[in-house]
């Protein structure tokens, strides 16, 4: 049985569910523009399923509002647009992507991954002097390579899965071996598809590998934060792989050991807070 193309694997995409209509809306914004943030409000607010997530999220301790939040609209007033579409785009990613099954995959760890590479990279955003929202959307989609795999050929990706525990490798090392590509050349390709801005796309192609892009680069910041949730165990697994650090891509952030330490921290606060996106 011949190995799928890339292209088969992504024309997968469109037999998932589609995104609900106001998080495509809110994906084009990221290009930039004015966008109407009382109209996106508006439309935001029609989805119960995710205000009810992003407001416990805005009203967690880890905001320290003096008051309560009770609507999309005071939410991105008290926390800003770009903090409240991170978390839309999250809740909208998480409820409408299905993880899919196949044995061995843990739906509940990968969303958890995910969160927590996204929340390490807007951890990194303040020392680094970056932009928080691109690291943080470019963290939580970084693996989406994945899902995609997943659901169109489950077991080919619970073979995966089977092949990197008798190596003891990790899931990247076996994915071309069964599917032709890796979940970075699937991810890559739907962030095009979905029009992403530039660097987010070759964040995706490049995390496992920041060596093919320039000195802190996105790729590079997105390689240190999957790290960091790994060294975390945000997921929550027995048997965590660390991850496979390209010291000079580490070295060029320049980043020290104290503000490694408040990264750390910060991480998790982030995380704690986040959590009820997941549901």
């Amino acid at each position: 049985m011949s190995q799928p193309s890339l292209a088969d694997i992504v024309s997968h995409i469109h037999s998932l569910p589609a995104m609900p209509a106001v998080a495509l809306e809110l994906l084009q914004t990221l290009s930039g523009g004015d966008p109407d943030v009382d109209a996106l409000a508006s439309r935001i607010a029609r989805d119960q399923a995710i205000t009810a997530r992003v407001l416990r999220v805005a009203n967690s301790p880890f905001y320290g509002l003096q008051m309560r939040v009770g609507s999309i609209h005071d939410a991105i007033v008290v926390l800003g647009f770009s903090a409240v579409r991170s978390l839309v785009l999250t809740s909208a990613v998480v409820t409408t992507l299905p993880a899919g099954k196949c044995a061995g995959f843990s739906a509940d760890r990968f969303w958890r991954h995910v969160l927590g590479t996204a929340v390490a990279a807007q951890a990194l955003a303040r020392p680094l002097r970056r932009k928080p929202e691109s690291l943080f959307i470019a963290g939580l989609l970084h693996d989406i390579g994945r899902l995609v795999m997943l659901s169109a050929n489950p077991e080919g990706f619970a073979r995966v899965i089977q092949i990197a525990a008798e190596r003891d490798c990790h899931l990247v090392d076996v994915e071309t071996e069964i599917f032709g590509c890796d979940h970075t050349a699937v991810g890559a390709a739907i962030a095009q598809h979905w029009n992403f801005p530039a660097d987010i796309v070759e964040a995706l192609a490049f995390h496992h590998n920041p060596a093919q892009t320039a000195p802190g680069s996105l790729a590079a910041i997105i390689h240190y934060a999957d790290g960091i949730a790994k060294a975390l165990d945000l997921e929550g697994a027995e048997n965590t792989q660390m991850a496979r650090l390209q010291p000079a891509a580490i070295d060029a952030l320049g980043l020290d050991w104290q503000t490694l330490t408040a990264v750390l921290a910060e991480t998790h606060g982030r995380f704690e807070a986040h959590l009820p996106l997941l549901g």
